[in-house]
C-alpha cells in the first residue's frame, strides 16, 4: 500500500488510521495549526492554508498529488471510503449522509482535477456538487457511501404523541 493522505479541518478528526504510509494533512485558518503540530499522532503531518470547506479540500488534494498519494481520505479516515477508493481506474467517494461528510478518491481520480476549472463556489463549501458533477459528466465512478451516524432518538424508546 502506497501513501494515503488524511485530510483533516480540527485535530479531533484523526481517528484510527489505516494501513500503510500515512500523512495527516490540517487544512486551517491557523486556529488548530499549533496544537496538530504538537500532537503525535503517528504519521506524517502537514498544515496547509484555508479558509472554507472547498478551499480546505482543495489544499489537501494539492498536497497529496506533490506526495505522490495513491488515495486521499478528506474529513478523517473511514473503513468504507478507504476501501473504495483503490485501484487503477479513478474513482470518487461521497458521504450521502450526512451531507458535506467525508470525500475519498484514488490517485487516478486526482489526475483528473486539473481538467476541470476551479469555480469560486467549489471554493467555499460546494465542493461536493462540484466533484459529482464533473465526474459524471465524465463518465468515472462515483459511489455514494452512508457514514455511521449516532441516531438522536434510541432504537428502543417509544415514541409517543
Amino acid at each position: 500500500m502506497g501513501i494515503t493522505v488524511i485530510g483533516i479541518t480540527h485535530p479531533g478528526q484523526v481517528g484510527a488510521l489505516p494501513d500503510g504510509t500515512n500523512v495527516l494533512v490540517l487544512a486551517d485558518d491557523g486556529t488548530y495549526a499549533d496544537e496538530f503540530l504538537d500532537t503525535d499522532f503517528g504519521a506524517h503531518q502537514f498544515v496547509v492554508r484555508a479558509f472554507g470547506r472547498g478551499s480546505a479540500f482543495f489544499g489537501v488534494v494539492d498536497k497529496a498529488r506533490e506526495l505522490g498519494a495513491e488515495r486521499i481520505l478528506f474529513g478523517g479516515a473511514n473503513d468504507s471510503a478507504a476501501a473504495f477508493a483503490t485501484g487503477e481506474d479513478p474513482v470518487l467517494v461521497l458521504g450521502v449522509r450526512p451531507p458535506g461528510g467525508p470525500i475519498a478518491l484514488n490517485a487516478a481520480f486526482a489526475q483528473w482535477l486539473d481538467r476541470w476549472p476551479r469555480p469560486a463556489n467549489a471554493y467555499h463549501g460546494d465542493v461536493d456538487h462540484w466533484l459529482a458533477a464533473n465526474a459524471l459528466r465524465e463518465g468515472l465512478r462515483v459511489e455514494l457511501v452512508s457514514w455511521r451516524m449516532d441516531p438522536t432518538v434510541p432504537m428502543r424508546r417509544k415514541l409517543t404523541a
